[in-house]
């Protein structure tokens, strides 16, 4: 039997990509993707200040009552990579001397350093410092990781699939 031009309306009318989760599927693939190059580009920089922002890039995936999102969540730090910093005015003391602090403890290299030290915690505290007031003197170059990974994978990319997914969902008529 011949389908009408009702019916095809009515099918088309009818359908509705949330419910397979089809669409979610694809952006979770294409995020993966993305993360994955945001990684990659980060071990390309060699920059000291990675590592810890390349374990901790998180995805995380919802579908809304308009269509679906995806947040990245990473270290606060990752816009000083991806931009860098200029020479400011500040001293030794706030954030970015606490964030070079917590920053230190996860570096084993500087670990070994420091634990020849008689005064672990002075030592940690003096390196904080020296960095901080560098970073604050010179500022930091910008080591672009995020950029440079949406051209490798494109939200193009992205339209293209969920496009394909819901010509191939609906058939042709």
């Amino acid at each position: 039997m011949a389908r009408t031009l009702e019916d095809i309306g009515k099918e088309f009318s009818e359908f509705n990509p949330q419910s397979d989760g089809g669409i979610l599927r694809i952006i979770q693939n294409w995020g993966n993707e993305f993360i994955k190059a945001l990684q990659n580009n980060l071990l390309k920089k060699k920059s000291k200040a990675t590592g810890q922002l390349y374990e901790k890039i998180e995805p995380s995936f919802k579908q809304t009552d308009t269509g679906y999102k995806m947040t990245i969540s990473m270290m606060d730090y990752w816009k000083y990579i991806e931009d860098g910093r200029p020479p400011t005015k500040g001293g030794g003391n706030g954030k970015v001397y606490r964030n070079i602090f917590e920053w230190i403890k996860y570096k084993p290299d500087l670990q070994r350093e420091i634990a020849r030290s008689p005064d672990r915690i002075a030592a940690t505290k003096s390196l904080a410092y020296v960095i901080t007031r560098k970073i604050h003197r010179e500022g930091t170059q910008p080591k672009p990781f995020i950029a440079p990974a949406l051209k490798q994978v494109t939200t193009q990319t992205l339209a293209e699939r969920v496009g394909k997914y819901i010509a191939d969902t609906l058939g042709e008529p």
